[in-house]
């Protein structure tokens, strides 16, 4: 029997705290983020700001990034602080206390946890600043979480982000939940995903399927390594509409016997809207699934590719 509906792990997530936890922005202010506000349903929360951690106040005087030819540092203008050792002590602290990180999601261009597009302001001048930094506090995240998806609650306001972004973490949640038993679980995790796997990667996709298929050639606790390494940097890869439309004909084929040709004409098209980018990737997704619980075909029920995170999260604007 095919799953209508997934049940879903918790992922577990670092966020800014100033993103609907805390008002602790330097203005005294907290920042909304419906998008963080539902995921407080589905996902665990380890909130951070590292300019109280490292002892600022709230209100406080700004900080900002400042470069002296080619050393960047955190600076308080207002005062001439340099926050820079006390961000990178607390940075590297906190990072290695937390473990089974999934995610994160940092507060867009700010000068601790800004993940792009930081401004960084030439040391003693007066001229315009760049605009192509990262948080220091985020730079440190880059470092000891280089495959982990980070995002700010700005672009996650982007529907392809937030799609890719939510895919992943659900993604490594639903790793770091089932496969810890023995090479079963991880075979099942596999099977249900190779859909998925194909969307963002064929190359990797075949790598993890060859991996599963020599087990034998390594204990689990390095095959469970050695896969999780593969499936980050796979998902380190942006899905692109050409992929997803492979895998959706792909899936589409199952049906070929059993749609009548104005059904078949009417996805077509569909999907001929989805890669001119006039709809999203979920109205295929779904016209797909209503086939697979009409015809009752059990191999595509239980892909996640047509579920990758809960229904609830799959909307179409975030603010």
């Amino acid at each position: 029997m095919f799953i209508l509906s997934r049940e879903f792990p918790r992922p577990h997530l670092v966020s800014s705290r100033c993103i609907e936890f805390d008002a602790c922005r330097y203005n005294g202010l907290i920042i909304r983020s419906s998008l963080v506000e539902k995921l407080k349903k589905y996902a665990d929360f380890t909130p951070v700001c590292p300019e109280v951690g490292i002892g600022l106040g709230i209100p406080r005087e700004p900080i900002h990034l400042e470069k002296d030819q080619d050393k960047i540092e955190l600076i308080q203008p207002a005062t001439g602080y340099n926050c820079t050792p006390k961000m990178l002590e607390f940075s590297d602290s906190f990072l290695k206390s937390v473990e089974g990180v999934d995610g994160f999601i940092l507060k867009n261009k700010s000068p601790s946890c800004g993940v792009k597009a930081v401004k960084i302001y030439p040391k003693g001048e007066m001229s315009r600043p760049w605009t192509d930094g990262v948080g220091m506090f985020a730079a440190a995240v880059f470092r000891f979480f280089p495959s982990t998806p980070t995002e700010d609650e700005g672009r996650l306001r982007n529907l392809h982000l937030r799609e890719n972004f939510l895919t992943r973490i659900y993604t490594l949640a639903d790793f770091r939940e089932k496969v810890s038993g023995d090479f079963s679980d991880m075979l099942e995790f596999h099977r249900k995903n190779k859909l998925l796997f194909s969307s963002y990667s064929q190359m990797y996709a075949r790598k993890l399927g060859r991996l599963v298929a020599n087990q034998k050639r390594s204990t689990f606790k390095d095959l469970v390594e050695k896969y999780e390494n593969i499936l980050k940097k796979m998902l380190l890869q942006d899905p692109q509409p050409p992929s997803n439309v492979n895998v959706l004909m792909h899936a589409f084929g199952h049906f070929s016997h059993d749609l009548t040709s104005p059904e078949k004409a009417f996805f077509l098209e569909s999907l001929e809207k989805y890669r001119q980018g006039r709809v999203p990737l979920l109205v295929n997704q779904n016209l797909l699934k209503s086939w697979i619980i009409r015809f009752n075909k059990e191999y595509l029920g239980d892909q996640t590719f047509f579920e990758p995170y809960p229904e609830e999260l799959m909307e179409i604007t975030f603010i």
